[in-house]
């Protein structure tokens, strides 16, 4: 049987109906939902509206785990099984890419193994702690965004598994705090500086292409109405995405206004 989807992406013409079609898809009525508006119609009559809905208890609230437990509390089917240790689905020193390409700068990309191990350990001891049953693999930078060469040595991880919407969060809120709790931690243990980027299920990179698509229809909507569009409030990790898609765009330019959690960008025309 297959398992009933928490979580849509529509577009339509609009709000209404975007979040009318994701209600028949999920099956739910609106009191039973959140509801992102990712992007609005805006001013232009081809422009769609972008929503993503999500049934509540899957991507703000704590998943409880339906896993049974044997007599002294570990998980059956991992017998044995010591704090810090998982069993991964892929084998010691692979390097999966959630979009199976090559980091673009790799001397910039690569840090050294033992490092990475280091920031893989921090993280599967906070996720016992937090009684969560995942999997961390250390990867390659997955997006199609390359570090710059002034960039610090950057550790990407990814953290795989099943029902971890609470790492996520709404917006991703969980997940920058959880990214941040481990970049503290980890410096902590090595003598350089080193940025951590952590990811679940590849949320960071499907956000990503969301948020290139998102940029290309709003520059072609500013492009064609030579009127400016404000976006979202957005964390400087998903302004630089937008700033950067748009950079070598003959007909647009961007301009980020506005302090702390309400920064955005105003996407104007040239």
């Amino acid at each position: 049987m297959d398992q009933k989807r928490t979580s849509v992406e529509i577009q339509a013409v609009s709000v209404e109906e975007a979040v009318r079609l994701a209600l028949e898809q999920l099956a739910l009525s609106r009191d039973q939902v959140d509801i992102e508006v990712l992007s609005d119609a805006g001013p232009d009559e081809d422009a769609e509206a972008l929503v993503r809905v999500t049934a509540r208890g899957h991507a703000s609230q704590p998943v409880p785990s339906t896993r049974p437990r044997g007599e002294n509390g570990e998980r059956r089917g991992q017998p044995g099984r010591r704090p810090g240790e998982r069993l991964g689905r892929r084998g010691p020193g692979d390097r999966p890419s959630t979009r199976g390409v090559p980091p673009q700068h790799p001397a910039v990309d690569r840090v050294d193994a033992a490092d990475e191990q280091i920031a893989k350990t921090v993280v599967r001891e906070l996720l016992d702690h937090m009684d969560i049953d995942a999997d961390v693999v250390a990867v390659d930078n997955p997006s199609s965004v390359p570090l710059d060469p002034e960039d610090p040595p950057t550790i990407f991880i990814d953290i795989l598994g099943e029902d971890l919407g609470v790492l996520i969060g709404r917006r991703g809120d969980h997940l920058g705090q959880l990214q941040y709790l481990v970049t503290t931690l980890v410096n902590h243990k090595l003598d350089t500086w080193t940025r951590v980027i952590v990811d679940v299920e590849g949320y960071r990179s499907r956000r990503e292409e969301s948020l290139v698509g998102l940029a290309g229809r709003v520059a072609r909507q500013v492009a064609r109405s030579k009127r400016p569009i404000q976006l979202e409030p957005m964390p400087p990790n998903e302004r630089r995405i937008i700033h950067l898609t748009l950079k070598s765009n003959p007909d647009v330019t961007t301009q980020s206004s506005g302090e702390g959690n309400q920064r955005r960008i105003t996407v104007q025309p040239r």
